[in-house]
């Protein structure tokens, strides 16, 4: 006979929907949308990256919500998917927590951008005058 080593909340946990996985996800899509927005400042496009990064994020959570609201494969139960959890879910989750964070960083990029430009013409108008 086999005894189980595991303790009764390691147990819990394995069947549980690992949190960890969406959360380690999210930090793995927030530092490559970093990179990326740091690639397109150097480039002088933050602007357009940043204007892309919304749209992109905006669209991808209104249509988590849609499938949560319509119950689409189950979609609105990666919440409650207890031991049921499948690669779906896990995406759902993604696709529903990370959005509100870019939509953060766009509109960081967004000032950050306008702010370049700002300080750029304001430096240009005082060697014109000067």
């Amino acid at each position: 006979m086999r005894v189980s080593r595991t303790t009764p909340s390691a147990r819990r946990q394995l069947e549980e929907m690992s949190t960890w996985v969406v959360q380690v996800a999210i930090v793995a899509i927030f530092a490559l949308v970093c990179g990326a927005l740091a690639a397109a400042w150097m480039r002088g496009r933050l602007g357009i990256a940043a204007i892309a990064l919304f749209t992109l994020a905006v669209v991808t959570w209104a249509a988590a919500f849609a499938a949560i609201t319509a119950e689409f494969h189950g979609a609105n139960e990666f919440a409650t998917c207890d031991s049921d959890c499948t690669t779906a879910h896990y995406a759902w989750a993604i696709a529903f927590i990370a959005p509100p964070l870019l939509i953060s960083l766009a509109a960081l990029a967004m000032l950050v951008s306008r702010g370049s430009r700002l300080r750029a013409r304001r430096a240009a108008a005082h060697e014109n005058h000067g």
